[in-house]
């Protein structure tokens, strides 16, 4: 079979017939869906260590990982597997709540689930190479062949890789390649993003994520605490300001709501990283090229999660990688088959969610605090409870924009509304 693919397109010396940039959660399902055919596929990774350092916050949802077929994850990679629902905290101090009765998703250790990817791949032929610093992508339109150039970090020399077909799945930090015609996000659809593991805080209900709104404290976005155990989680917070973890140290040290729990708290581990907030790309194929996850800002622009939703189309790019391979057709043609299936099963939602980020990011700490009473006092939380999915949330979305109620609250808070 390699023997038969490596000649496909007159090529022959071919390190891989499929290679992905990027050692992530996205790059591994691609990378494991496209090998399953039956090719040759090789993933190059600028780190050491796959996982290390870890940039998330590592809650996916239960729904989510059936979907993409991680509904038995190893006990050991889990961190909390009972958070049924979330606390939503006003600027003062309101609060209403969302729960279910079953679990709704699981906290987890993302260096464990990122490894635990890694070796589900190797076991289906993928090749990882690490210490591999990406530095460009070219193809070759005469000879049906792209190269990749990269810098081994080991031996301090460039290098290239070449294959058929590349996936781009390396995150918020992705190169675009000189010819492919992608675009460049835009530095304004990034937010800078810090947390902390914090151990022996008081109060915490396993079963529940607590998410605080204030867009003077996180404006474009929100604090939260993510439990992992009783007594520690993740804190963590995102915001436009450049001052980030100075706002999440304010919130742990003076917040009037939740610094008393923090007395006793200690720090063990620091995380930082850049968010992708409405950076979607129009375009994400080309000549011998795919990109897949936060590299093409298939992110949800509510809360920035991409592992599910970037976990859906990083299995799409491997499925019509491979597929390209098999046709003996690399071209943009053929490959734009991926544009069309993620389209289908995720725009919808990700145009809900970005309309969604817009209207919360205009509304200031005054309309916020009518947004929770208008919600607690007509009990909009059953709404969210009946409709809501954390991945797909148009649904509720739609049904929210649509209530009688909200639309009233919509006319109230116009004039409190910052552009």
């Amino acid at each position: 079979m390699r023997k038969i693919l490596s000649s496909i397109f007159g090529v022959r010396s071919l390190e891989s017939d499929v290679v992905i940039v990027g050692a992530g959660p996205i790059g591994s399902l691609a990378a494991l869906h496209a090998a399953k055919k039956g090719i040759k596929v090789s993933i190059l990774e600028q780190r050491k260590e796959i996982g290390i350092p870890d940039h998330c916050a590592g809650l996916l949802s239960v729904n989510g990982l059936t979907i993409l077929g991680l509904d038995n994850l190893p006990r050991n990679i889990i961190q909390n597997t009972k958070i049924k629902g979330a606390k939503f905290h006003s600027p003062s101090g309101q609060v209403f709540s969302i729960k279910r009765n079953e679990t709704q998703a699981y906290v987890i250790n993302r260096t464990l689930f990122d490894q635990f990817l890694k070796q589900k791949a190797e076991k289906v032929g993928v090749n990882y190479l690490t210490n591999k610093k990406v530095l460009d992508a070219n193809f070759d339109r005469n000879n049906k062949k792209l190269t990749i150039e990269y810098l081994d970090l080991k031996l301090k020399k460039k290098k290239q890789h070449t294959s058929m077909v590349g996936i781009i799945a390396s995150g918020s930090k992705r190169k675009i390649p000189r010819d492919s015609g992608f675009k460049q996000i835009s530095n304004k659809k990034y937010l800078i993003g810090y947390q902390y593991d914090v151990e022996n805080i008081s109060d915490l209900d396993i079963n529940m994520i607590e998410i605080y709104v204030s867009n003077k404290l996180a404006p474009g976005f929100f604090v939260y605490i993510i439990p992992t155990s009783q007594t520690s989680a993740k804190v963590g917070l995102a915001s436009r300001l450049k001052s980030s973890i100075d706002q999440l140290n304010h919130f742990i040290q003076k917040h009037p709501i939740v610094k008393d729990r923090f007395v006793k708290s200690s720090i063990e581990k620091k995380y930082s990283g850049r968010i992708i907030i409405n950076g979607l790309l129009k375009r994400t194929s080309s000549n011998g090229l795919l990109i897949t996850g936060d590299a093409a800002g298939q992110t949800k622009a509510t809360t920035g999660g991409g592992v599910i939703t970037g976990g859906i189309a990083g299995t799409i790019a491997g499925k019509i990688a491979s597929d390209s391979i098999l046709a003996q057709d690399n071209s943009k043609g053929f490959l734009k088959k991926y544009d069309d299936l993620w389209k289908k099963q995720l725009l919808s939602q990700f145009k809900s969610m970005a309309f969604f980020r817009w209207c919360v990011n205009r509304l200031t700490d005054k309309a916020l605090e009518k947004v929770f009473e208008t919600i607690i006092e007509n009990n909009i939380a059953d709404l969210i409870v009946e409709k809501g999915d954390i991945d797909s949330q148009a649904d509720v979305l739609r049904a929210l924009l649509r209530h009688p109620v909200i639309i009233k609250l919509g006319i109230r808070v116009l004039p409190l509304l910052q552009f």
